[in-house]
């Protein structure tokens, strides 16, 4: 499943929080609404950057959903693992959004736009 735009990305992620309706709490919020393709990836939780373009596996955003150092769910885990109160992300959402961040966190409807 590739991923083509921005709007799929926080489509993946409303998912796994059961919705874009839902509330989500702390630590971090609904950081993924409400804003663009831009300011999603200049976003920095607690200092640090979610997501680096073009590198998926290294993103904090993808160590989260994965529950990797320093995410996770056991004992001596930094921060908790994302989506905080809901069921782990699906594996197949987790690679599509790394891919994105892989790819360099393309628009395709920016792109179409401004075309």
């Amino acid at each position: 499943m590739g991923i083509n735009t921005f709007r799929e990305v926080v489509d993946l992620l409303d998912a796994a929080v059961e919705g874009p309706e839902t509330v989500v709490g702390p630590p971090h919020h609904a950081f993924w609404r409400g804003v663009t393709r831009d300011q999603f990836v200049a976003i920095k939780l607690l200092g640090q950057p979610i997501l680096v373009p073009g590198d998926g596996a290294n993103s904090n955003l993808i160590l989260s959903l994965k529950g990797l150092p320093p995410f996770g769910d056991k004992p001596g885990a930094e921060f908790p693992r994302m989506p905080v109160g809901f069921d782990p992300m699906p594996d197949e959402s987790i690679r599509s959004i790394e891919l994105w961040i892989d790819a360099g966190c393309p628009d395709a409807a920016d792109a179409a736009e401004t075309a």
